[in-house]
């Protein structure tokens, strides 16, 4: 090829590919990680690979900020402390978040975790979760939490005797009700459960195509259906005082302090299903399993609980709750191990140079923060792969431990999710044997942005006697 047809395909390829050829990127060259190949970059990396396993060894290959490409985009992952810190708090307006947006939006719709800037503080000081008080509401909603726990337990029990359920699946159903009850004040069918796994499904979907587009007729018939359905909800309790009533949107309508719009409101609510239901179910689903492969863990776990049952019986309070140490710590040894959200993602706004790790990052480089890779680095944790719920008797350092994401955007329903947790853990584990079949190993694959266990949960439930 002559030398100016080859500066005319350079120029052509230039103009075509820009982002490869920037000199503000190609500073990123002396980052280490695995080489890109023109134009797709690493993203043949991640055919037939979980991301948060890839990202895991990536993070292990290449050490604490390496580089792969999307394409024509650079992407920074960092595993260290000290810039996980940078990202998500000192640094953090340098930074927002975009990736999810497009994904995302026809299901979340404006909601809090889609948000930036101005916009994100307003909804997030108005998050019903940030509703002042709330303790009051997290204490109201036991007493459902367990008795729906209770009854669902009873059912698998007789319908399956001594066969294998998947629990993963059965915990996945029992939280989509108690979610309705204790946040809708409804009873959620099997249609609605339908229409939820659907907007799921939609997410994953979406999250797998280069171009995230939806064309199914269903898709967008069940989202409004599920949308008319909180929205009617909403109304309702506008409409009608219920002073016994237990759920998220009364509790809000009793304080009157929210300035959300009616749409707004809808669209936290119903994000607190997408982005909740199944997280919740992840953590029990992890606890129950590793308890079955660590059975000293699990009868000094047992043994703390059933204590505490014979002294409160069913009419214990969220402090007691919080007062047991052990539970405590097998759910978080329970969550470094399967956070149910593995990895956060942040975009250097648009016009916008960032430093991180001594290296100028050009605008829009995406930076993600995975905490699968993380919480299972050598590096940073001893022992990592090993289920030691003692570790967390003295806290992790800073930004070793970040299950629910860090600093202001933390997730706002962590503490909605940890008191489910625990109650849900406390009725099975006083009341009923788990024997989580001996094959199942666990291994999770990525779903809708969280972990679920590829191929499920299969256990036997029995009554303890």
């Amino acid at each position: 090829m002559s030398t100016n047809s080859s500066s005319l395909s350079s120029r052509f390829l230039e103009k075509i590919f820009p982002i490869f050829f920037s000199s503000k990127v190609r500073q990123l060259d002396n980052i280490p990680g695995p080489k890109p190949i023109f134009p797709v970059g690493n993203i043949l990396d991640f055919f037939g690979n979980d991301i948060h396993k890839l990202l895991y060894n990536y993070a292990l290959e290449y050490g604490d900020l390496m580089c792969f490409w999307l394409g024509g985009r650079p992407n920074l992952l960092i595993n260290d402390p000290a810039l996980i810190e940078q990202v998500l708090v000192t640094h953090r307006d340098d930074f927002y978040k975009n990736s999810p947006q497009k994904v995302a939006k026809p299901i979340m719709g404006g909601s809090l975790i889609l948000s930036n800037g101005k916009d994100w503080e307003f909804k997030r000081k108005n998050h019903p979760f940030s509703a002042a008080g709330i303790e009051t509401y997290f204490q109201k909603i036991i007493p459902v939490v367990r008795k729906n726990t209770r009854e669902h337990l009873e059912t698998l029990e007789k319908s399956y005797a001594d066969k294998n359920v998947d629990l993963f699946d059965e915990l996945t159903h029992l939280l989509f009700r108690i979610f309705g009850l204790t946040i809708l004040g409804a009873e959620m069918d099997a249609d609605l459960f339908s229409y939820y796994m659907n907007l799921l499904n939609e997410i994953d979907s979406r999250l797998q195509q280069p171009f995230p587009l939806s064309l199914s007729p269903k898709f967008w018939s069940d989202r409004r259906k599920w949308f008319d359905f909180i929205d009617n909800r909403i109304r309702d309790r506008q409409s009608h005082s219920d002073e016994e009533a237990i759920d998220l949107l009364a509790y809000i309508k009793s304080r009157n302090t929210s300035e959300l719009s009616m749409e707004q409101l809808r669209d936290e609510l119903s994000t607190s299903f997408t982005a909740g239901t199944r997280n919740v179910a992840i953590v029990v689903a992890s606890v129950l399993y590793l308890c079955s492969r660590y059975p000293q863990t699990k009868q000094k776990l047992q043994s703390e609980i059933k204590e505490f049952v014979a002294k409160h019986g069913n009419n214990f309070e969220l402090a007691d709750i919080n007062k047991l140490s052990y539970l405590d710590k097998v759910i978080k040894e329970s969550l470094r191990l399967y956070p149910a959200v593995p990895l956060f993602i942040r975009e250097v706004l648009p016009g916008k140079s960032v430093v991180l790790g001594g290296h100028s990052l050009p605008e829009k480089t995406q930076i993600f923060c995975c905490s699968w890779a993380f919480h299972r680095n050598p590096n940073h944790w001893e022992n990592p792969d090993m289920f030691d719920p003692e570790r967390f008797a003295t806290e992790p350092l800073p930004f070793h431990y970040f299950p629910f994401g860090g600093g202001p955007r933390a997730c706002v329903g962590m503490y909605y999710t940890l008191t489910c947790t625990k109650i849900i853990l406390i009725t099975i584990l006083a009341e009923y044997f788990v024997d989580v079949d001996p094959s199942c190993n666990f291994e999770t694959k990525a779903f809708a942005a969280t972990i679920v266990p590829r191929d499920g949960l299969p256990a036997k439930i029995k009554r303890a006697l």
